[in-house]
This record gives C-alpha cells, structure tokens and sequence, in this order.
C-alpha cells in the first residue's frame, strides 16, 4: 500500500483558516488530517508539498518511521509551520491505518481507555463583540449542555502585545468578570480562563490568589512558558492549577515543563507537536509526573477526530478544547462523516479510523487555495 497522492485545501472561516489534508494510497484508501496554523497556512502548504514529493511512491505502512523520516530529513526538526505539515500527514497515516485494519485509532494504541471523552466550550462568549453580556450567554451555554466553560478574562488588553505592568484596578475587572460568572453557572459547572501570556509574575499571582475561592479548574497560559523560572516559580504560589502548552512544539519542549512540575495540566495540541505520534508520548510523559493532558483544540472537525482518539486511549485525559457544533458553520459544509459534541462532551465512534470523513467536492468548492503531489 503506497502514497499515490497528498492533497491539501485552505478554506477560510471567521475565525481562521482552515487547512484540511487528505492522503491517498495505490489502492484507494484515503486518510484525513488538519494543519490549522493561524497565520500561516502558506508556509504549512509549502511544508506538506515538500513532504509530499519525499512520500510520493513510499509505503503508508509504519507511521513511526515515516514521521521520524520525516522530521529530521524534510522539516529539519522544524519550526510551528512543519510540524502543523508533519502533523497532519501523520493523522492521516493513523486514518488509513485504521482503515486497512478496519479498527478505530483508538485501538491501535492500544485503548479504549474510555468510550466518552468530556470537552469544554470556547468561543461561547463570541457575541460579546455583538454587545451581548457575557453572564448572560455563560447561562445559554449551560442551558444548551455545557458543563465546562473557558474564556478571556483580559481580553480588554491589547492581546498583541506583552502588558509587563498590569494594574490592580486592571487584575480586579477580571476577579470580578470570573466572580459574575461563578455566580450566574453554580458551583457544579467547571471554569477556565486563559490569560494569553498577557500577565507578568506579579499580576498572575495575584490574579491567582484572588480567584481562588471561585474554584476555577485551571488557569491557562497565565505567563510566558518558555521562562520556567517564572511559570515553575508561579506555580508554587498559585492555589489554583495551571496549565500550558498551545505554544510548545514536540516531547522536548513539554519535558522541561513536565519535569519542573511547572503546571497541573498540558495541553499539546495534535497540529501544533507532530500528530497523533508526538501527541500521545507527550501524554506518556504527562502521565509519569501525575499531570493531566486538556489538549489544546479550537481548530477544526479533523483535529477534533485525532484528538478524541487519543483521548480515549490515554488514562490522564482530563478533558478536551471544542467549539460547539457548527461553529464556524463552514465545518459542516465540508464533513460527509462528522463527530458532533453531544451534550457535555464525544462519544468515542467505533468506525474505522478517526472516523469521520470529508466531501472533497465540497472542500475543492470552498478552499480559497489548493494543492495536489501530483502534477
């Protein structure tokens, strides 16, 4: 079973570009895989173009090899742009793998850990730009089955750009926008906010100290990561569990997070570390110094597919980062086969593969760019 072909498609949303990947072997089996990469998806496609003219012909058979081949020969171990390339070649080698043995990728590595995978909500609180008020739509979010909710307590601050002084007055509008919602879901529904790097040591505890009696499951990205002194030094004051890793790229970068203990949960992203193949080791790894894995997920329907597969074979998911369905609404204009959040959370399919599967007529109809290995 060769690669006879690798395709890729960039189809725009409100939120992102979407870059959808399929690979297709000699004797018709397909595999699907995502490369999101805000920003970038032209330096993604030209990376999946290169790994493509090296695949073109080989084996799909052997996915570890292919990816190891594949990062220290193509992507020269790579940068965010390679390794969303890498990443999504490789979610669909685990599809076509699952499908030539007829089993969910879940069972090729060795699960089901679980049958359910429990997510959290983003972007429920995208009407606020619409001058919607935030608790009221934290109560329709609950309302419609959430269980679990994360959001921008600071987005008030320019978010491109390092605020290295935040106010009190500044760290008390947040306090006060957690307690709000605290009040309005119950002590029953589970709270995340994500900080965006935004805040230096100082603020984010703070910050940390303050929200404490909300009972937040964690506090996401609250200071830079690359700086361990400051997050490891954070996370000994804060009363409440950090978590990381949208930003860190591979095994490597997590390790020194993991071993310093420098948060209670990481979050690698299955675009953004090497795929299905980097994503579980990272998980492996977690798992060793009791940390959760929350993958980081506000991406597209495929990703959404590789991440659940992982999460159900892995014993320290804790939870996994969605959009509710249909948002963006363009995600189903191009899903033939899509797995759909029920209620609080995915049930882990049995179909082979990741288990969903794209409409390519639609995709070629929607994608503002699009590529093939083949001339």
């Amino acid at each position: 079973m060769k690669i006879a072909d690798i395709r890729w498609y960039v189809v725009p949303t409100p939120f992102k570009d979407f870059t959808m990947v399929v690979v297709e072997t000699d004797d018709g089996i397909t595999g699907v895989g995502e490369a999101t990469l805000d920003y970038r998806s032209g330096q993604v496609c030209a990376g999946i173009d290169a790994a493509a003219q090296y695949l073109k012909g080989r084996s799909a058979i052997g996915v570890e090899r292919i990816w190891a081949d594949l990062h220290d020969r193509i992507f020269w171990r790579g940068g965010p742009a390679d390794l969303a390339a890498l990443s999504a070649i490789d979610q669909a080698l685990w599809d076509i793998a699952g499908k030539s043995a007829g089993l969910p990728v879940h069972q090729l590595l060795g699960g089901p850990y679980r049958m359910r995978v429990r997510a959290y909500l983003n972007q429920w609180w995208r009407d606020i730009a619409k001058g919607a008020d935030l608790v009221d739509l934290a109560r329709i979010a609950v309302s419609e089955g959430a269980t679990a909710l994360k959001w921008y307590p600071f987005r008030f601050l320019p978010q491109h750009e390092q605020n290295w002084a935040v106010r009190p007055i500044e760290v008390q509008r947040a306090v006060d926008e957690v307690a709000a919602v605290r009040a309005v879901v119950g002590p029953n529904i589970d709270l995340m906010v994500d900080l965006w790097r935004r805040l230096d040591r100082a603020a984010a505890a703070q910050f940390c100290m303050q929200v404490a009696p909300y009972n937040l499951l964690f506090v996401e990205e609250p200071v830079m990561a690359e700086n361990l002194e400051v997050l490891s030094g954070l996370a000994r004051q804060s009363p409440v569990r950090l978590a990381t890793g949208e930003r860190l790229a591979g095994r490597q970068e997590f390790r020194a997070v993991i071993e310093r203990q420098a948060v209670g949960i990481v979050q690698p992203s299955v675009i953004r570390v090497g795929g299905i193949t980097e994503m579980r080791k990272i998980a492996v790894l977690a798992e060793i110094y009791g940390i959760g894995v929350a993958p980081h997920n506000p991406v597209g329907p495929i990703a959404t597919a590789a991440s659940v597969q992982v999460c159900a074979a892995i014993p320290n998911a804790v939870m996994l980062e969605t959009y509710a369905n249909g948002v963006p609404a363009v995600r189903d204009e191009f899903m033939s086969v899509n797995l759909l959040l029920d209620g609080d959370g995915f049930n882990v399919g049995t179909r082979p593969g990741l288990g969903v599967e794209v409409d390519e007529k639609a995709l070629k109809r929607l994608a503002t760019t699009s590529g093939s290995a083949r001339p």
